[in-house]
């Protein structure tokens, strides 16, 4: 994930994940600190090496309110940008 877009009072978390136009999923672990998120897709090297950008919408259990996002993959915390509000909150 190299972006996520989302609102403490929202359930939706936007993510921006580089696969490549492989239909990359996503799968959520909820607590009342973290949010762990791990995407996976079909990638495979050298394969649809044009506009990498995808996008992924999640829906939580609860709001994230303070919680913190965490990539899975990498262990690493990854920083929330306030949502697009042009997007209805789900």
């Amino acid at each position: 994930m190299f972006a996520v877009y989302g609102d403490a009072g929202s359930t939706r978390l936007e993510l921006n994940v580089a696969s490549c136009n492989e239909n990359p999923t996503a799968e959520v672990v909820e607590s009342d600190t973290e949010v762990r998120v791990q995407v996976t897709s079909g990638r495979r090297l050298g394969r649809n090496g044009g506009d990498c950008a995808d996008g992924v919408v999640v829906t939580l259990n609860a709001p994230l309110g303070t919680r913190t996002v965490i990539d899975q993959s990498t262990g690493e915390m990854v920083e929330v940008s306030p949502a697009d509000k042009d997007i209805p909150p789900k």
